[in-house]
């Protein structure tokens, strides 16, 4: 027998949790996070981009996939090097994934090259760029002064390499001035603290008054790491700026830094550097050593001649036999006297003819000469002058005579005098033209040659009536 239970059914099986898309996104980022916290991983660098932001995005890949990755501003600003397209690196870095494009991706903590190591790519990288703008060229640089009077030195006040380089300067040449600006040499920071120094040594001395003829900059040796701040774009770029010419001393003799290259001669080592800024001043100190020595042989063989001079002298016939000598001065100066009166009456002569010739030439530069030479002048300019103003009087007088009878010719009172009148309308007193300007009975007064008349008018008579 068979019941059907239809008033009850069966409970479902439960199914899956319904998600959004970003609640699946969610748990998914947490689970990568959780399960794979950090990861080494070695691939080949591609499509490295760098924003405004400062982050940087690329991907890193092998033969057979590829994955994406960021490094962060925060944690990229610690490089030394900057990575390029087809780099072969190490990273290190979380595995997580991106929510809003659901994309999974490495956020990277650091990188390190494979092969070359970073500090060498980053020293090739900034040598590469700094040689393309000439900052290590030839042409730029300065020479070194001979004998430095003021020397800054850009180094630590702790380091043993101050210490050398002042017992250097003080045995070889204490006269010369030397400012110490204390820097930072390693570390973080020391890159713009080196700068920072080399720019009091060079404009900010300068701005005190006691401008620096030259900067030795540097540090004794150590580690690639330790001597790096000399191969940081900052420090290099503050050599390269300096007016002052720029001595660099980094490290030992088979320690090359960027500064080196950028300064404009560099030392082996901060003892080596102080030596060659006192190689002048060297030079002269053995001169002057060796002075004494030659102006004694000089003395010496000055007084050899004077005395083979004076043995000379005296062996000659004239301290011998004196009188003999007196004899032909005397002779001399008899002939002498009698050349000079020679001489004297020769120049009197000359000097008589000279002043025969200059009378007539005096007589006719006489001022009674110019006197009346110039009277004479003055009375016949006088003349020509009265004949012109008379001249010029009678052709004036004719040119009036000639404008008068003109304007008589046309003045109004010879056009009376022939007959004519002139009528006036009263009382404005218009000039009359036509018949018109008046009426009967109005007054019109008529000037004539000789007085005038005052009228009334009985009649206006238009011109077509006469």
């Amino acid at each position: 027998m068979s019941v059907d239970l239809l008033g009850e059914s069966a409970a479902a099986p439960p199914g899956p949790p319904i998600l959004t898309v970003s609640q699946l996104n969610s748990r998914v980022k947490a689970l990568l996070e959780e399960k794979i916290r950090e990861v080494l991983v070695e691939g080949e660098i591609s499509s490295w981009r760098t924003y405004p932001s400062g982050h940087a995005y690329f991907d890193l890949k092998d033969a057979a996939s590829r994955v994406g990755a960021v490094m962060f501003s925060g944690r990229r600003r610690f490089l030394r090097f900057a990575p390029e397209d087809g780099m072969r690196v190490m990273v290190r870095a979380h595995v997580t994934l991106y929510e809003r494009d659901g994309r999974f991706q490495l956020s990277v903590l650091s990188i390190e090259p494979l092969g070359e190591g970073a500090l060498e790519i980053a020293f090739r990288q900034l040598l590469e760029k700094l040689e393309g703008e000439g900052i290590f060229a030839p042409g730029r640089k300065q020479p070194l002064p001979e004998r430095p009077r003021r020397v800054a030195l850009v180094t630590s006040r702790e380091g043993a390499a101050l210490r050398d380089m002042l017992r250097v300067f003080r045995d070889r040449a204490p006269i010369v001035e030397l400012i110490v600006l204390h820097t930072r040499v390693q570390g973080e920071g020391a890159a713009a603290s080196i700068a920072a120094a080399l720019r009091r040594a060079d404009a900010g001395l300068a701005a005190l008054g006691k401008p620096a003829d030259l900067i030795i900059c540097g540090r004794g040796g150590g580690s690639r790491e330790d001597l790096w701040a000399f191969n940081e774009e900052e420090a290099v770029r503050a050599i390269a700026a300096c007016r002052v010419p720029v001595l660099s001393a980094v490290g030992h003799e088979i320690d090359t830094s960027l500064c080196d290259l950028a300064a404009d001669e560099a030392a082996a080592t901060p003892t080596a550097a102080a030596e060659r800024a006192t190689r002048g001043w060297q030079a002269l100190s053995r001169d002057l050593n060796r002075l004494p020595g030659i102006l004694e042989n000089l003395a010496r063989a000055h007084v050899g001649d004077g005395v083979d001079a004076v043995r000379a002298i005296l062996e000659d016939r004239i301290f011998r036999r004196p009188g003999d000598l007196i004899d032909a001065l005397g002779q001399r100066l008899d002939g002498d006297i009698e050349r000079l009166a020679r001489a004297l009456r020769y120049l009197s002569e000359r000097q008589g003819v000279r002043l025969a010739g200059l009378s007539p030439r005096l007589a006719a530069a006489s001022p009674r000469s110019a006197l009346r030479q110039g009277a004479l002048r003055i009375r016949k300019v006088m003349r020509r002058l009265s004949g012109a103003a008379a001249r010029n009087t009678t052709r004036r007088e004719a040119d009036l005579r000639a404008v008068v009878g003109r304007l008589e010719a046309v003045s109004p009172l010879a056009v009376l005098a022939r007959g004519y009148s002139l009528a006036y309308r009263e009382p404005d007193g218009a000039l009359l033209r036509g018949a018109s300007a008046v009426k009967k009975g109005g007054q019109v007064r008529i000037r004539l040659s000789r007085g005038g008349l005052m009228c009334r008018v009985e009649e206006v008579i238009k011109s077509e009536e006469m």
